[in-house]
This record gives structure tokens, C-alpha cells and sequence, in this order.
């Protein structure tokens, strides 16, 4: 299935890192190939659209995220799964349930949050509706790929290194947040912006109109770093 194509902020481009976790552990991205320029659906042969991505040390992945054209409410998960599969083709962790939400119109993010070990290697994500799962030139195998390959499904694989987990690095409650403009921005060829945060501090939510922020817009932090999102002009992180 072919989707129209539309302008997406993608949920990760104003990812911020997890704060207030101990021993300094910070989450970090393992596969990022969002971006945002025009997108279509996964081409033919669906099967070339699993994103790739390595890992250089032993890693715990938190959480998966894939990018959808919406077909149906938002909300409706069932029969809806993404996953790893390692370099010999075997699925790795256990799958965890889907959530939805709200990308840009038009655009919807599976998430799943999980605790998957991983061992230095090439991994697979895989998603088990890719006739809707969103791509284009430039969603791409992650770095030190080999043969990377490019119009590779929207993901993001964040995790957290195994050492600093097992030392107690990621104590406390994980949370997230996600704040969605409302209005369209003043030109079609602008997206729908959005931001999102991550972390026990985690805070989204809609900012007010002011001379910095004409019209308003929503605002996310982790505590740390704040990213403020005007509804017609963009993001800024600080």
C-alpha cells in the first residue's frame, strides 16, 4: 500500500536524552533514520524494509518506536507487533504490547517499551505491517552497517548500556511524553511539529503565545534541556 505523501517531523528528531539517572548513565539512540523529508510507504518487495542497525558493546534496548501511515482510530493495537532480530535471522527479547500515538497527520508512531540485552552484533527491526510503514531516500541502515541500504522503515531504537543498567543506572520509573501542535503550520510544506521527552523529570505540554512564540506551540523538557516547539516555525532545543 502506497500512502499519500506528507511532511512529518519525526517523534526523534527533538529526542532528548534521559536525565536524572545515576552513575551517569544517559540512554542513547542504536538507530535513528528518521528525517524529515517527503514520505511514501514501504516499496516493494516489503521485505527490503527492515532498518538495520550495530552494536560495538552490550547494550539493553528500552524502547522501540516505528512510524506508520495511520489506517484505523489511533488506539487500535491489536494484532500490531515490531521487534529485533539478530544477525542469524532469530527473534531476540519477547515482544511487548504497542502503543499508539500521534506523530503529524496522517502519521502514527508504534512504541513499544521493552528490556531487550543485546550482545555486540547486527541487529533487524522488524514490524509486522510494513505495507503502511513509512520510508524514504533517506531512512537508512544505521552506521558501521555493512552494505548499508537506504529507504529503510521510520525507527528508532533507543537503549541503555548493560553495564551501567546492571549498576543500577536506570533506577527509578522510566517515563515519556509526547506534545502535538493542534494547528497546522501557516504553509503546507511545513510539518505538523511536535516534540517529546524522556526520563523520570519528563514534562510535555502546550506553550503559550508570546513574542517568541507567535501563536504557541508545546514545550518539552527532561529536566535538563527544554525543546520549544512553535506551531508555524519549528523546533529549538536548549
Amino acid at each position: 500500500m502506497r500512502c499519500r505523501a506528507s511532511w512529518i517531523t519525526a517523534l526523534a528528531s527533538v529526542i532528548l536524552a534521559f536525565s536524572g539517572l545515576s552513575h551517569s548513565a544517559r540512554a542513547v539512540d542504536l538507530l535513528n533514520d528518521t528525517n524529515t523529508s517527503l514520505v511514501s510507504s514501504c516499496q516493494q518487495p516489503l521485505v527490503n524494509c527492515s532498518p538495520r542497525f550495530a552494536v560495538s558493546v552490550p547494550m539493553t534496548v528500552q524502547q522501540i518506536v516505528t512510524y506508520h501511515q495511520q489506517v484505523g482510530p489511533i488506539g487500535a493495537v491489536l494484532g500490531k507487533s515490531i521487534g529485533l532480530l539478530d544477525g542469524t535471522g532469530s527473534p531476540v527479547g519477547t515482544p511487548s504490547n504497542i502503543t499508539m500515538q500521534p506523530a503529524t497527520p496522517g502519521i502514527v508512531t508504534w512504541v513499544a517499551t521493552v528490556q531487550i540485552p543485546l550482545v555486540p552484533g547486527i541487529y533487524t527491526v522488524i514490524d509486522n505491517q510494513q505495507d503502511t510503514w513509512i520510508q524514504n531516500g533517506q531512512s537508512c541502515d544505521g552506521p558501521n552497517v555493512p552494505g548499508p541500504q537506504c529507504n529503510k522503515g521510520f525507527a528508532i531504537v533507543t537503549g541503555i548500556t548493560t553495564a551501567s543498567l546492571a549498576a543500577g543506572g536506570a533506577t527509578g520509573a522510566i517515563t515519556d511524553c509526547l506534545a502535538t501542535c493542534t494547528q497546522p503550520s501557516i504553509s503546507s510544506s511545513r510539518p505538523h511539529y511536535s516534540c517529546s521527552a524522556h526520563g523520570p523529570a519528563a514534562r510535555c505540554g502546550p506553550g503559550a503565545a508570546s513574542a517568541d512564540n507567535p501563536g504557541g506551540g508545546v514545550i518539552c523538557t527532561d529536566g535538563k534541556n527544554t525543546t520549544t516547539c512553535n506551531c508555524q516555525f519549528g523546533c529549538t532545543t536548549r
